[in-house]
């Protein structure tokens, strides 16, 4: 597992795992069934790496919590979002790391379709601000970083300004906010 997650989880394959760890592939199908069943691995234990809430914190801490781990995984497993975004299945080996913010925002008084909208919802903004700001992080063949590739082609007129911030969290925390604002006055059910 350490050696597919080092090769990035969107990228690795047996063969390339086997290389790393100096075996020939087929010694890997004695541990796992199959790439995804490894895959799978990884994922579990990306997930156990997923800090729960502790006791007495507010909901709106329980979330806030959620989408600083949600962007610290994105951060320390490269590849991540791209497969969960291209693994129908891969959501579902979160499920131990999702229970106990489930139990925290059920024991607020939140039903379990709310707990899930808000989860998803804040899961969903945190790893798509985080695709594009891996986007903008990257260099194009002449080293040239996304964000100074808009600046170079970005009118001073035009609405969106480049900022350096784009290479971080840009705008995340903003979004983080405004969904948990907006759900003090109005929480949907999923």
């Amino acid at each position: 597992m350490d050696a597919a997650i080092a090769l990035r989880l969107d990228t690795f394959t047996l063969s390339r795992v086997a290389g790393e760890i100096g075996v020939v592939t087929s010694a890997l199908y004695r541990r796992f069934a199959d790439l995804d069943d490894l895959l799978g691995a990884c994922l579990d234990r990306v997930a156990g790496t997923i800090a729960a809430p502790t006791d007495g914190m507010t909901w709106q801490e329980v979330l806030q919590l959620w989408a600083q781990e949600c962007w610290r995984v994105c951060e320390d497993f490269p590849g991540l979002v791209q497969t969960v975004y291209s693994h129908a299945t891969a959501f579902t080996h979160v499920a131990t790391a999702v229970a106990p913010y489930a139990a925290a925002l059920e024991g607020h008084g939140y039903s379990r379709g709310q707990v899930a909208f808000a989860l998803d919802f804040l899961g969903d903004t945190v790893f798509s601000c985080y695709l594009g700001v891996e986007m903008l992080r990257a260099r194009n063949a002449a080293g040239v970083s996304g964000v100074d590739q808009i600046r170079e082609r970005t009118s001073p007129d035009h609405l969106f300004q480049p900022e350096d911030s784009w290479g971080d969290r840009g705008f995340t925390d903003v979004k983080v906010n405004f969904i948990i604002e907006g759900l003090e006055r109005h929480w949907p059910e999923m």
